[in-house]
């Protein structure tokens, strides 16, 4: 008659992960033989933890692993504890000793789990221009109860709203008429019961010359990129084209060197006004026979052998006692004309002689030499006395290579 079920808390709160205890207690006899029952009451019932005949059992689904009896059984203090608890741990919890053979006992407490308010999120809702109205809005995602929201105005200077600029429960603020002094940072609260978030947010309002600059920014960087992309496509347009011209460099092929028609002729003149420069010259000195012989003297020949194979011939300056027109290939062979000591060769490569009388027994008389062949060829310049050498080719031009 005298046995009995305490449980001193009907209501109990915890915060999301915290650890809660349900207290409650038995006063009687014989505990060891009773069995003991904790059940949640939601949709359905559902077994949290029993000691029935000295055994121990534990719930395997919601509540597995975080549950116990605070004190080991049997005994008369039958508290239940929770660790990490769950929003979804909120309900009606009930307590249960059957004693065999008789009247059982039965109690009932309620859990409360709450949840702190998570992060709220601030945003601006319109365009913050002079003379303009916008809505400041803050709203948090999880939060149990229910969280409520306050705005205040933190920088340049502090400022408190109230009803029913500000709606706590929606979290909204109202500014209308926006000035330049409704500018600065706007915080916001998120709070309940279970914790407290905070978010902010920079308000700027928007005047003429802030608008003006911002457009003026604007079309700056537009212009800008402009001005980059333009740049870059000459650039490469550049390199293009010089690639191009480069491989138009490397694709023209050098034509083979022909053969002029001045190197055909036999005159020593000729190669001289139409050449101009000459690769090398080999001139010997010979003393001269004045006896009549069947015998040729030695010829004083530089000898040019071109590209193409062919060879033409020319007459260096001769020796103090001869002229130049009887070392060319076309001189005058008339020993009654006189001779005389040769000018300055003329522009176009020849020579300009000046007739100065020489006393007759100056003048030996020397055998008249044969015609060169009007084609030289290397073998007779080399039975001449001459050395054949090789000179530059000539490009279309006409200049030396």
């Amino acid at each position: 008659d005298l046995a009995q079920l305490l449980l001193p808390q009907k209501n109990v709160e915890v915060i999301q992960g915290k650890m809660v205890v349900l207290q409650a207690s038995y006063t009687g006899s014989e505990i060891q033989k009773n069995t003991v029952i904790w059940n949640f009451m939601s949709s359905s019932t559902e077994m949290v933890i029993s000691f029935v005949g000295g055994a121990l059992s534990r719930s395997t689904s919601q509540f597995a692993g975080r549950v116990g009896f605070v004190h080991s059984m049997p005994n008369t203090n039958l508290s239940l504890y929770i660790n990490n608890t769950k929003a979804s741990d909120s309900g009606k919890y009930m307590c249960q000793v059957v004693i065999p053979g008789g009247q059982g006992f039965t109690g009932e407490l309620t859990l409360n789990v709450k949840v702190p308010p998570s992060v709220p999120v601030c945003q601006v809702k319109g365009r913050p221009v002079l003379k303009g109205n916008i809505t400041l809005a803050c709203n948090s995602n999880d939060g149990k109860p229910a969280p409520e929201y306050r705005w205040t105005k933190t920088s340049p200077t502090s400022e408190v709203f109230f009803p029913p600029a500000q709606n706590e429960t929606a979290g909204t603020l109202k500014l209308n008429n926006l000035s330049s002094n409704m500018s600065g940072k706007y915080m916001c609260t998120s709070s309940n019961t279970a914790g407290v978030e905070t978010c902010y947010i920079n308000l700027e309002v928007i005047t003429s010359t802030n608008a003006g600059m911002i457009a003026g920014v604007t079309f700056g960087c537009i212009v800008a990129l402009v001005l980059i992309i333009i740049f870059l496509i000459f650039l490469w347009t550049r390199r293009k084209d010089a690639e191009e011209d480069l491989a138009n460099e490397i694709k023209e092929d050098a034509q083979a060197p022909k053969r002029v028609s001045w190197a055909k002729s036999g005159t020593g003149s000729d190669i001289i006004s139409k050449n101009g420069t000459l690769s090398s010259i080999h001139t010997s000195t010979y003393p001269r026979d004045t006896q009549n012989h069947h015998h040729y003297p030695h010829s004083d020949t530089a000898s040019i052998l071109t590209a193409t194979g062919s060879t033409a011939g020319y007459h260096s300056q001769p020796p103090a006692d001869a002229t130049l027109e009887r070392s060319l290939p076309g001189y005058n062979t008339n020993p009654s004309l006189p001779r005389g000591p040769s000018g300055p060769p003329s522009t176009n490569g020849s020579s300009q002689h000046t007739s100065v009388p020489r006393p007759a027994s100056a003048q030996p008389q020397i055998p008249r030499p044969p015609m060169l062949p009007t084609t030289v060829t290397a073998a007779n310049i080399s039975r001449m006395g001459g050395v054949p050498i090789m000179v530059p080719a000539q490009n279309q031009a006409g200049s030396l290579v």
